[in-house]
């Protein structure tokens, strides 16, 4: 499992790094700051950590998507919290080194008029709903092909960023607003309950969603599959 949680903690590092150091290098002549860089930048984060460490941990890379999959019993809740403590940790990492590099503030969510919290938090749990309904249905489906999931959800990411970007940033994941908001002060601090409650909200009903819709449960896997299916191997042995 330990290298589960290290595939987690790398992963998690390198999408919040890259959308942060962006912004960080942004602010430097010549840099592009721009709402559809950063969008691409996220989405294209995605899809290379999935590439690259999708075989190892199934490359969750969001606490909301492992709560999404937990709650949808595609994994198992026994590892819910490693995987988060992984997630949480790469990201504070990312935060951390991208603040070194270019200075605190960089990258960081905080919505722009945090008066609005029905909109604000709407903002996050829907592009979050769309994005787990994504990721649960490419990732847990025998029949998919394994290049896939990474196009997929990386182009997602890239369109649910376009749209709350000017609301919220287009988080949709506690871990990325979690790591840049700990070298930002007070403001991003106190407004980060959006970034938990909104993508998790979004994401375990988006789990709860594909399951009642999908057609043929035989072709269904966990994710990571053979973690979930060693587990019910053991619990049929005792």
């Amino acid at each position: 499992m330990m290298k589960r949680y290290g595939a987690e903690l790398l992963g998690t590092f390198g999408i919040v790094f890259a959308p942060v150091a962006l912004s960080g290098s942004g602010a430097i002549h010549g840099g592009d700051s721009s709402l559809l860089s950063a969008a691409l930048v996220s989405g294209l984060a995605v899809l290379a950590m999935i590439y690259a460490l999708g075989p190892i941990s199934a490359a969750h890379f969001n606490p909301a998507v492992t709560l999404g999959f937990a709650v949808a019993k595609r994994f198992p809740w026994k590892f819910v919290l490693p995987y988060w403590i992984s997630q949480l940790t790469g990201a504070i990492l990312a935060g951390g080194v991208a603040a070194l590099l270019f200075g605190p503030g960089h990258g960081v969510h905080i919505p722009s008029d945090p008066t609005l919290i029905v909109r604000n938090v709407g903002t996050e749990a829907v592009p979050s709903f769309l994005l787990m309904l994504v990721i649960i249905a490419v990732a847990t489906d025998k029949r998919v092909n394994s290049t896939v999931p990474a196009l997929g959800i990386g182009m997602t990411v890239v369109f649910c960023v376009l749209i709350g970007g000017p609301v919220t940033g287009g988080s949709m994941n506690p871990a990325r607003s979690l790591g840049p908001a700990l070298f930002s002060g007070a403001a991003a601090l106190s407004n980060y309950w959006i970034y938990v409650v909104g993508p998790c909200a979004g994401a375990s009903l988006a789990a709860l969603t594909y399951e009642l819709l999908r057609l043929e449960s035989e072709h269904g896997k966990g994710a990571p599959n053979e973690l979930l299916r060693a587990l019910g191997e053991i619990s049929v042995a005792e």
